[in-house]
């Protein structure tokens, strides 16, 4: 898509240096206008300073066809850094990107190279991304909440910041994107167990710069303990970092769990989950992106579990993840030290199978690591009428000698050697 704007405007740029000044100089019948509508707040009265994170300002597009030209205003940058500037709809996906640099700024004000197919009603993002080692100060002026986000969280404001849009005559724009049913999340799960699903996905969402933050928010479905999360990856970088973190609708904190790529198993983050939780409560996890990595998350439009967002912007759908809660009975068994845990061959070899015997229900992790502690093997079974079986292909393991298989039920650990030949 070519980025250079209508010459009036290109001109203005030329001789003013600020396309939205030319642009409230043309008032005349006849002046040709450079946008055919323009969403602005040219009042300022506060400073944002950060660095190392993000912050996005929602706008709505005033006509249907092409946001032409982004401005915003600033005090300062470091110099010599490179800053992200992305459009995002509420699909969660990028429509374009820019970088720029102090290079850029002009009378305190910066000139975004962005454009974009855009509808009208439909709202979109500006984030601003600023590296750990960049520091940014952008205007804004004290507002209510509601438009304005500083790595996920509310901000009482509203950017100091220009969009300029031009209507697309030669056709009518119409939206791509399905709307949310009303599906009710899957339930279906092992006995005394229930389970919250969003089913098929349909895309994916990128979070693409340190600081980017999406949390998804669902309902409990039983009064009993959460005991494990999955949420489906479409692809990461082999130096993913980040955070994942669940609270309840009091703001209870029931896991914070440092990410990378040992959390990953079969293309899914499976963490296990030791927390109470009450049928019918709002519970919310959230990842945060920790490094100059990127990583995608399956999405599903047709889903509609709970609400979504997007470094604090509404997204129109649900993350592709699964939430087990184990439901409370008195008399069960729950107890993992009771387990049998039967390997075999033992010694192994190419392949070593790993079977579960009077363990508690629900999800177990399994792990295969060396002595010096590290994790070699990691999966995920589901315990159901007390039994479950795993294997491993061990093939690639080299080294002769013994090994530790860790299994994890909520805060219940219990550790088993095996041998190599």
């Amino acid at each position: 898509m070519n980025k250079f704007i209508y010459p009036l405007a290109a001109a203005a740029a030329l001789c003013t240096g600020n396309l939205f000044a030319q642009e409230a100089a043309l008032t005349t019948p006849n002046a040709d206008s450079a946008f055919d509508c323009v969403q602005e707040n040219t009042r300022q009265n506060r400073t944002l300073d950060f660095e190392g994170s993000v912050v996005t300002q929602e706008f709505t597009a005033c006509t249907s066809g092409t946001l032409s030209a982004v401005e915003v205003s600033l005090k300062g940058v470091t110099e010599d850094v490179w800053y992200l500037a992305e459009i995002v709809n509420n699909y969660g996906e990028v429509m374009d990107d820019t970088r720029f640099t102090h290079r850029n700024i002009i009378n305190e004000t910066v000139q975004l190279n962005l454009m974009a197919d855009v509808e009208q009603g439909y709202t979109y993002a500006l984030q601003l991304t600023a590296p750990a080692e960049g520091h940014m100060s952008l205007r804004y002026q004290l507002t209510g909440m509601g438009s304005m986000w500083f790595d996920g969280e509310p901000v009482r404001g509203t950017l100091t910041a220009s969009f300029g849009f031009n209507t697309d005559n030669t056709q009518n724009v119409e939206s791509e994107y399905a709307s949310r049913n009303s599906d009710t999340p899957e339930t279906r799960a092992l006995e005394n167990e229930c389970k919250t699903s969003t089913g098929l996905f349909d895309g994916k969402v990128k979070l693409t710069a340190p600081g980017h933050t999406i949390t998804q928010s669902y309902t409990a479905c039983a009064n009993g303990t959460m005991t494990s999360l999955a949420l489906n990856l479409a692809h990461y970088t082999a130096d993913f970092e980040g955070r994942l973190r669940v609270i309840n609708e009091e703001g209870d904190v029931l896991i914070n769990n440092k990410l990378d790529r040992t959390n990953i198993v079969k293309d899914a983050i499976t963490l296990p989950v030791n927390a109470e939780v009450t049928a019918g409560e709002t519970l919310t996890f959230s990842v945060k992106l920790g490094s100059d990595s990127q990583f995608a998350i399956k999405r599903n439009t047709q889903a509609n579990v709970g609400d979504c967002k997007l470094n604090g912007v509404d997204m129109a759908f649900n993350l592709d993840f699964t939430s087990y809660i184990k439901e409370s009975h008195v008399g069960e068994n729950a107890d993992l030290d009771a387990a049998a845990i039967t390997t075999f061959p033992n010694p192994f070899n190419d392949r070593i199978n790993v079977r579960m015997e009077n363990a508690p229900k629900g999800p177990a992790t399994v792990q295969l690591l060396d002595f010096s502690g590290n994790i070699i093997r990691t999966e995920t079974v589901i315990v159901k009428d007390a039994e479950g079986n795993i294997s491993f292909d061990t093939r690639d393991i080299e080294g002769a000698g013994y090994y530790a298989l860790r299994i994890i039920q909520g805060d219940q650990i219990k550790n088993v050697t095996v041998l190599k030949r």
